[in-house]
């Protein structure tokens, strides 16, 4: 396992523990791993996206979670 999986584990594993009621599923695409295309309701392939640009889209959404709504 890279340095950069171990991170991603570790972030969704932070998120787990604070949305305890979210199941595994609704992580996936609440953190933005798994992703529909924008112009359509398709589930957007994520097989070429490298471990740190998933690692990014993950941090990324956690701070917009974290944002004053």
């Amino acid at each position: 396992m890279t340095e950069t999986q171990k991170q991603i584990l570790e972030e969704i594993s932070g998120y787990m523990n604070q949305n305890p009621g979210q199941r595994f599923a609704q992580v996936l695409f609440n953190l933005d791993i798994t992703q529909f295309k924008p112009s359509s309701g398709e589930v957007r392939d994520i097989f070429y996206d490298t471990d740190e640009v998933v690692l990014e889209r993950i941090r990324e959404r956690i701070v917009q979670f974290k944002e004053p709504k």
